[in-house]
């Protein structure tokens, strides 16, 4: 039987291992808006060494393509911007608030995208950045975007990304 993919049934985020590997305290952020899940890999970039003597590359060098991550969460909280975005939250139960940092926060995570079926997707590091969506009205809500660029795991032996089957 084929093996298709459909549908996302959670994104979870995990701080880094110690050790640079994938974390394992992995948390999902909200609901995902559907239809924004997006894991985009780009094409390697050939790079042609040429030498006077030949009309064609005598070698060349690849180099694998970025690897970006995007979805939209549907119903941020303000423990989820603090976790996107840095900042800090206050106030009680009902009553909390949230407040940006002076400064934008570098936000490193390991990413865990599951489907309803098929293969899910590992990414041990990954730099995240997040932003308010523009939508705001009586037939949308304003989620926040957040992208990922996937890093090379510190970890020795550690590849960037992993699959797993549902």
């Amino acid at each position: 039987m084929a093996l298709f993919n459909l549908g996302v049934s959670k994104i979870e985020v995990s701080p880094i291992a110690a050790d640079g590997g994938v974390g394992t305290v992995f948390a999902a952020l909200g609901l995902t808006q559907e239809g924004t899940t997006k894991i985009n890999f780009a094409e390697p970039t050939t790079t042609d060494l040429m030498v006077e003597e030949l009309d064609t590359a005598a070698d060349s060098i690849v180099t694998g393509g970025e690897k970006t991550i995007e979805f939209v969460i549907a119903n941020p909280d303000e423990d989820t911007l603090v976790a996107l975005m840095g900042g800090t939250k206050t106030g009680t139960a009902g009553a909390t608030t949230w407040t940006a940092p002076a400064t934008t926060t570098i936000i490193e995570r390991s990413i865990k995208i599951t489907p309803k079926k098929g293969l899910g997707f590992i990414f041990p590091r990954v730099l995240i950045t997040a932003r308010p969506t523009s939508d705001l009205g009586k037939t949308t809500w304003m989620g926040v975007t957040v992208t990922g660029k996937v890093l090379a795991p510190t970890k020795a032996g550690v590849t960037d990304w992993s699959t797993f089957r549902v």
